[in-house]
């Protein structure tokens, strides 16, 4: 009789991991870069890379085609192996960061062209895997650059346009931003040099950058549910962003983190037993009401999200619950110790 052969914990732990564990914490050096001339596809591809660096910490990675094929959302692409060395070969081209400093010198940059790749192998005997090796100068120009963006890789693949990407990463990166306009409000202001940076385009005139913006804030809305809104204000020559904050007295009286709301609302919708004909209307409807108090039967739902998804015992989900019977925030970072390195 023929056993079929076990999976080896560290294979299985790995699925887990990619499955469960697609955020990035995405340093503000590189957020803020002027790379607005790399493809979408590259953009992709910069931040899968950087998440397994994160990760193992390691300048050199052996990653597996298939795994980046599906970072990147190409699974329906047949010639998916050139389509990623194309947008490999874009990270070995130079690019500029801002506003660091240089930690071996002691000295403040203004502005810096570097490459994020050094080198990009694929050896015959194992095509497969493909060896990365990122530039250790680069990675030096983030050492001292403080501030992080968390970016969920399995929602920002999905966008199409690179102004979707780019204005929901923007959005990500300053959503809590203090302002003097309203505390319930999250406004950035940007000329159009600025976004012309950001997108890779030469526009000119407003209009065309309100076309392509437009665009983009659509995508948003069609992909995360979010609503950003945007103008161009002729006085200041200004593209004025703005979007709506989740206020001081919810953040008190939320039974869980209000950074953890979207999250939870979306495995709500994924695991909800009856048939969901429009998921985004469906989304909108229970976090109204989850925001009313209204939703019932939540605590188990929000329970089986941190057991399920994010592998934490009963135990630890229960040192979690405060007195108050709200639930406190937690780290990946614990969570990820825990399930891997046992």
């Amino acid at each position: 009789m023929n056993k079929k052969k076990a999976s080896t914990p560290s294979s299985a732990l790995e699925k887990a991991k990619q499955q469960h564990f697609d955020l990035l914490r995405k340093n503000n050096a590189i957020t803020d870069a002027k790379n607005g001339e790399l493809s979408l596809g590259a953009m992709k591809a910069l931040d899968a890379i950087l998440q397994v660096y994160q990760e193992k910490q390691e300048t050199k990675m052996h990653l597996e085609l298939s795994l980046l094929r599906k970072k990147l959302g190409l699974q329906n692409n047949n010639a998916y192996v050139e389509r990623i060395k194309t947008y490999l070969l874009e990270l070995k081209l130079p690019f500029e960061l801002r506003d660091f400093n240089d930690s071996k010198l002691g000295k403040k940059v203004s502005w810096a062209l570097t490459s994020f790749l050094q080198d990009v192998k694929s050896y015959k005997e194992s095509q497969h895997l493909i060896e990365i090796n990122i530039s250790e100068n680069f990675l030096d120009y983030l050492v001292e650059k403080a501030g992080y963006t968390s970016i969920d890789l399995s929602m920002s693949k999905k966008f199409k346009t690179k102004f979707g990407y780019k204005i929901y990463e923007m959005y990500l990166r300053y959503y809590s931003l203090p302002n003097r306009e309203a505390n319930e409000l999250g406004i950035i202001k940007k000329d159009i040099k600025e976004m012309n940076d950001k997108f890779g385009t030469t526009y000119q005139h407003a209009s065309k950058m309100m076309e392509g913006i437009g665009r983009g804030l659509k995508e948003i809305e069609q992909v995360t549910g979010t609503g950003i809104f945007c103008f161009y204000e002729k006085v200041s020559k200004k593209f004025i962003f703005s979007w709506e904050k989740i206020s001081g007295e919810l953040e008190h009286k939320s039974p869980i983190p209000t950074a953890r709301i979207d999250e939870f609302i979306d495995w709500v919708v994924e695991h909800s037993k009856q048939l969901v004909n429009n998921k985004k209307k469906y989304a909108s409807k229970l976090k109204e009401m989850f925001l009313k108090n209204e939703l019932s039967e939540w605590e188990s739902s929000y329970r089986g999200m941190l057991m399920y998804k994010y592998a934490f015992s009963s135990e630890e989900i229960d040192a979690m619950k405060m007195e108050d019977g709200r639930y406190k925030d937690f780290s990946l970072k614990v969570a990820q110790k825990r399930l891997f390195d046992e």
